[in-house]
């Protein structure tokens, strides 16, 4: 903050000061972003959530109020100086980043995000959830998916999934209903799930590190970061392992991970006809995501019946589980490209070991292509014009 304003927010403490008589509730000025005007409280206190402000009610109480570091400009009391300076420029820079993220301008935006992202992991409030969510926004936009778990899983950790966007103008990342986030599926194609699986495991840690006993957010977010890791597990083949969901609440984004994995690793046909079911009554309109994850989880159990088979019905039992994994792209409802590309690749791997490689080969063409549409989807898109406000960076 420029010695200028500082004088002038002083100015404006001890003027309101003396107007009230010397009270004690009006001796700090505030200044905001954004065009709002400058707030005259009794006490502005410092924290990592945002700046907390409290002032006089008018009937001898307080109201206090938490302000998210990134719509404040200054701080002042009478003799010009605040505690909150050692958070003016963390404001500023997040600020600027949200100014950014609006604006689809992930690459300037995001390493202002990760400047401070170690120090409000962590916490609670509006600046964390805004830096959470500017955050998966800005790696989502670029299609860097693994630094993108961390942030989501931060975003259900703060309860942000329902909630009002700080990004006015764009649209919601996180399924509504669940709280999932459709660009990140649990059917991906061997170049991207270890990596994958190894950020929803460090995420899932995490958030169980820092979830209160009494507080079912966390322990969702951690539940679901855990189901994630299983999920992408189970699907590259893996056996699955039950997760220890004893403090876990319930909640619809683990009953929908708990229901695909159950389509996954059914023994037998009966017994995904009853998962499949199982899905569909808990979720008898799915969002064209989930469909998507119904899809490829009927393919990946396919392929685990198919090589359970032996003798002369073997290759006939794969070649079937490859046209059902095809069925994944043939309709067309996977946004992300990611899930296409793990059932052309699925697909791809039963004919080869079918002997088709021809058709094998054919598969492998069709995935990089695939994957090729995905990076072009996931790029950055052009920056829009912003003349709403004057102030922006």
């Amino acid at each position: 903050m420029t010695s200028t304003r500082r004088t002038a927010l002083a100015a404006a403490a001890a003027a309101a000061c003396l107007a009230c008589g010397g009270a004690s509730f009006a001796q700090v000025a505030v200044q905001l972003r954004g065009g709002a005007a400058d707030r005259v409280v009794a006490v502005a206190t410092p924290l990592e959530q945002g700046l907390e402000v409290r002032t006089d009610d008018g009937r001898g109480g307080e109201v206090r109020d938490l302000i998210p570091w990134d719509e404040v400009r200054g701080v002042a009391d009478g003799d010009g100086r605040h505690p909150a300076d050692a958070f003016l420029a963390m404001a500023e820079d997040l600020w600027r980043a949200r100014i950014r993220v609006a604006r689809r301008d992930a690459a300037l935006a995001r390493p202002l995000l990760e400047r401070h992202w170690e120090r409000l992991r962590g916490a609670s409030g509006p600046t964390a959830q805004m830096v959470a969510e500017g955050l998966l926004r800005a790696t989502v936009e670029v299609g860097d998916l693994r630094a993108a778990v961390g942030p989501w899983i931060a975003c259900l950790r703060l309860g942000s999934a329902g909630t009002p966007t700080r990004f006015g103008g764009l649209e919601p990342l996180l399924d509504d209903g669940t709280g999932l986030l459709p660009a990140l599926p649990p059917f991906v194609p061997v170049e991207v799930r270890k990596a994958l699986i190894e950020a929803h495991a460090e995420a899932g840690a995490h958030a169980r590190r820092i979830a209160p006993s009494q507080d079912a957010a966390p322990l969702i977010a951690a539940g679901v970061a855990l189901r994630m890791e299983g999920l992408l597990a189970v699907a590259g083949g893996a056996q699955p392992i039950a997760p220890d969901e004893s403090a876990a609440p319930d909640a619809p984004a683990l009953r929908v991970l708990a229901a695909i994995e159950a389509i996954v690793v059914a023994k037998d046909a009966r017994t995904r006809g009853e998962a499949v079911a199982a899905f569909d009554r808990l979720m008898p309109e799915p969002p064209a995501f989930l469909a998507t994850w119904r899809l490829a989880a009927i393919g990946a159990n396919g392929a685990r019946l198919a090589r359970a088979v032996s003798g002369d019905a073997r290759a006939a039992a794969l070649a079937g589980a490859a046209l059902e994994n095809l069925a994944v792209p043939a309709s067309g409802l996977d946004r992300s490209g990611l899930v296409d590309a793990y059932a052309i690749e699925l697909a791809g791997e039963l004919l080869r070991e079918a002997g088709d490689p021809a058709s094998a080969s054919a598969l492998d063409a069709l995935k990089a292509e695939r994957l090729r549409e995905s990076a072009v989807r996931a790029g950055p898109t052009p920056p829009r014009s912003d003349t709403s406000r004057t102030d922006a960076p």
